[in-house]
């Protein structure tokens, strides 16, 4: 091997990688190549972009192990969020509160 690099490859790896490519076949030409590779490249989008929730800041705190897992299980019965089981929890709760509240006050 000329390069180093090629030098070391073979010894890390044991092939020559010259012999490896010119056992490659060719490039297809533009003609046949298909339309894709024409085609504008576009990035996938897997939706996150628009279903975008407004949840920015992190909120990590220490749970019960046995609570973790009932509102994961909840959550995914449900097939929602676990963030969304606590968010629906909490305005469950507040509602309460307020309920609470107005009762003491009447």
């Amino acid at each position: 091997m000329d390069s180093a690099l090629g030098w070391r490859a073979e010894r890390w790896f044991g092939a020559d990688f010259k012999k490896l490519r010119r056992n490659l076949p060719s490039l297809p030409t533009a003609a046949e190549a298909s339309a894709n590779f024409r085609a504008p490249e576009v990035a996938p989008s897997d939706g996150r972009a628009v279903r975008a929730t407004g949840r920015t800041s992190p909120l990590g705190t220490r749970v019960r192990e046995e609570w973790r897992a009932e509102v994961k299980l909840y959550a995914a019965q449900h097939r929602i969020k676990m963030i969304e089981v606590l968010e629906q929890a909490f305005e469950a709760l507040k509602a309460r509160k307020k309920q609470e509240k107005w009762l003491l006050d009447s």
